[in-house]
């Protein structure tokens, strides 16, 4: 990734902001080799590591109407050269992630043969200087040349929050390839539990004190929020008067596979109740925590207001917190702060150190940055 290439990443992330999203920098999409395969290596050697497919540069998340999640991806390269070619690329790799929108920034011009592929790819060709026009069409009150804001769009410091995170002690990795790779590959509707499972195996190793420890839950509860509200998408589709019956079929895929574990529930109840199995053996449909989804889950669903400035919060606090800065006051945010987004950002938050067993500083600092309050 060169320097150039990183200032046409942050100035996307800003023109993706004044459009109303909540953003990412670099996304890698890999897969997982199958147990026992493996694959040459350039020296020749053997592998069975994770393949990897491609990476999103700059990837974005807005809710628009009737509460439907919707995503951008954005490619930025400094060269023009192969950019023809490289537009097929873009529109596979949308198709691939399933995003709505596409756009395709380079520093120059673009080639007249990409520009004439645009309409028929669905996909937005831009070079830096119509970025910024663009940007002039989008108004936005937010005060995003201000800091802490601002530094969501400084290469610098872009740059260095993707280093507190890569530089992670080697122990978190699991959780740190989570949420760098697994998360972004997997069924959306597994992440709610599989997010749980491995931030509770990482609980013994996390230090609320430790600032990148803090951003890496952070962005947990970041992760975490945009899955709710993909299953809150669910719910309204499909069981708006009965959200307890919609989770459950949208945690386990759909009616068919809430059946089918609703029945090796039962025989595992049976095999359990013959002695068969221990005491303590958990054999129950859902979690023991899915009361507390549920309830977070309500809340999401009561108001869908929330979630696009309570993702967009927790994007600041978790960039401001790697940084080793802080929030003193909602007012420092920019004009970002509402009180009802910056409560549910805290639970969910919250509900994760409960559900995972983290250490309750991670809470406090959390309304900390969030609300304003006092850590005690």
């Amino acid at each position: 990734m060169t320097e150039l290439d990183l200032g046409l990443k942050v100035a996307s992330r800003r023109l993706l902001w004044r459009m109303g999203y909540t953003t990412r920098l670099d996304v890698p999409l890999r897969g997982v080799s199958k147990a026992g395969a493996s694959s040459a290596t350039p020296r020749g050697q053997r592998s069975s590591g994770p393949e990897a497919y491609t990476d999103l540069d700059v990837l974005g998340y807005t809710v628009a109407g009737g509460f439907r999640m919707q995503s951008a991806i954005v490619d930025c390269k400094t060269s023009s050269k192969g950019s023809t070619n490289r537009m097929f690329w873009v529109r596979g790799v949308a198709d691939f992630f399933g995003a709505d929108a596409a756009y395709m920034v380079r520093e120059r011009d673009l080639t007249d043969a990409a520009r004439q592929l645009t309409s028929r790819l669905r996909i937005s060709a831009l070079n830096s200087g119509e970025v910024t026009r663009l940007e002039e069409l989008h108004p936005c009150e937010l005060g995003l040349g201000t800091e802490p804001l601002a530094w969501l769009f400084d290469p610098d410091k872009a740059t260095t929050v993707l280093r507190a995170f890569g530089d992670l002690d080697k122990r978190l990795k699991p959780l740190a390839d989570y949420r760098e790779f697994t998360y972004w590959v997997t069924e959306p509707y597994r992440n709610p539990m599989l997010l749980v499972d491995e931030v509770t195996a990482a609980a013994p190793l996390l230090d609320a004190r430790v600032p990148q420890h803090l951003a890496l839950v952070l962005d947990c509860a970041w992760l975490y929020l945009l899955s709710l509200s993909q299953a809150v998408e669910a719910i309204r589709a499909t069981h708006i008067a009965d959200p307890d019956r919609g989770l459950q079929e949208y945690l386990f895929g759909g009616p068919a596979g809430l059946r089918e574990k609703e029945g090796l529930a039962r025989l595992l109840k049976t095999v359990k109740d013959s002695g068969a199995l221990p005491s303590d053996v958990h054999v129950d449909l859902l979690p023991v925590y899915y009361p507390r989804l549920r309830e977070l889950t309500v809340r999401i669903l009561a108001r869908p207001d929330t979630v696009l400035p309570a993702l967009r919060m927790l994007e600041l606090v978790t960039s401001v917190t790697a940084l080793g800065g802080r929030i003193g006051k909602p007012e420092d945010m920019g004009g970002l702060f509402e009180e009802v987004a910056a409560k549910r950002a805290a639970d969910v938050v919250g509900f994760l150190v409960g559900t995972a067993g983290l250490d309750n500083g991670f809470r406090a600092r959390a309304r900390s940055l969030l609300l304003g309050e006092p850590i005690s």
